[in-house]
């Protein structure tokens, strides 16, 4: 008997992106379509896609990160004050470290303390953006050398973030942190009885996440001219709903997918940018937003639950060959 069979959390998260682009097309008479406005698209997505990469690491092993984007609004600001006069590759190097630094502490208390993950990324987000109101309010805010900005062109970031997509993917679908990272979010006991030392990949999955908001922030600065203390607020609201809608399981486990980052963050900024272009208020712009948002999750629910129903039947059917 086949145990493979067509994965229904694997297309869905295509399924939203397109009736998203096809509904928004008509209601907007097509403007959704025009060039210049999937180039905004695309520019807009890619700091979603960036820290999404990252945050599914913690995802996946059924945590989650709501710092990412004071992390990001303080390692750039940090980093851009230290190393702006020395070109990009310092800032971006010095954001990185900064967030790294960042998920690390997050990840001791976590994994090794058994503090619940929302508590400490929100404690750790509170006193991050206290901290960038603070430099930002006693330094002012830190502007873009020219050298910078010959940096900011759309074929350099989407090469920069094919790249790391690349990177990313393999760090998290070929090797033991992600493999790990997906076994934990399935079941951590059995993980623990296994081998797998829990407490090392949980840290290690919160640092890739502060390293990647790091680089989020150079590009959340390359967008604005600037680091500020604004930057990144709201953000990690906007990856966790990229991540949904990308049907990354919240819970985590093996149905977490790097591709279903990109689908996901594609289709937030699809459904931002389609209901600004159609002329759709802020209210019932939050409103649907927060309609697709519970469906989508709905969706997921139901195909996984169905999911887990197959597995049953199969292993009792294979059980029952086995014994004639």
């Amino acid at each position: 008997m086949k145990n493979k069979r067509f994965s229904w959390s694997n297309v869905l998260p295509v399924c939203t992106l397109l009736i998203v682009l096809v509904v928004f097309s008509i209601i907007s008479g097509g403007q959704i379509l025009a060039l210049g406005n999937i180039k905004t698209v695309l520019d807009q997505s890619l700091t979603v896609m960036i820290g999404g990469m990252g945050m599914i690491f913690v995802l996946s092993h059924g945590g989650i990160d709501l710092a990412v984007g004071s992390t990001a609004c303080v390692a750039v600001y940090f980093a851009a004050k230290i190393a702006m006069p020395y070109g990009p590759i310092p800032v971006l190097l010095i954001s990185m470290l900064f967030g790294t630094l960042t998920g690390l502490v997050i990840g001791i208390f976590t994994a090794k303390f058994k503090v619940p993950s929302f508590m400490v990324t929100v404690a750790m987000q509170t006193g991050l953006r206290g901290i960038a109101n603070f430099f930002s309010a006693t330094s002012g805010i830190v502007v873009m050398t020219p050298e910078f900005m010959k940096l900011n062109t759309l074929r350099v970031k989407i090469s920069f973030m094919l790249v790391l997509l690349a990177v990313m993917t393999f760090l998290f679908e070929y090797t033991k942190i992600g493999k790990y990272s997906k076994a934990i979010g399935e079941n951590e006991l059995c993980s623990k009885i296994s081998g797998i030392n829990v407490v090392k990949i949980k840290c290690i999955d919160f640092m890739i996440s502060g390293a990647l908001a790091g680089i989020t922030g150079v590009f959340m600065m390359f967008r604005t001219g600037g680091a500020n203390n604004m930057l990144g607020k709201g953000f990690e609201m906007r990856v966790i709903m990229a991540l949904l809608l990308g049907s990354v399981p919240v819970v985590g486990g093996m149905d977490s997918k790097m591709f279903k980052v990109v689908i996901g963050a594609l289709t937030v900024l699809a459904l931002e940018n389609g209901l600004s272009v159609s002329g759709i208020s802020g209210g019932l712009y939050q409103l649907i937003e927060g309609i697709m948002l519970v469906a989508v999750c709905v969706i997921t629910g139901t195909v996984k639950k169905k999911a887990v129903l197959y597995d049953e039947k199969v292993a009792l059917l294979l059980r029952a060959e086995n014994q004639n």
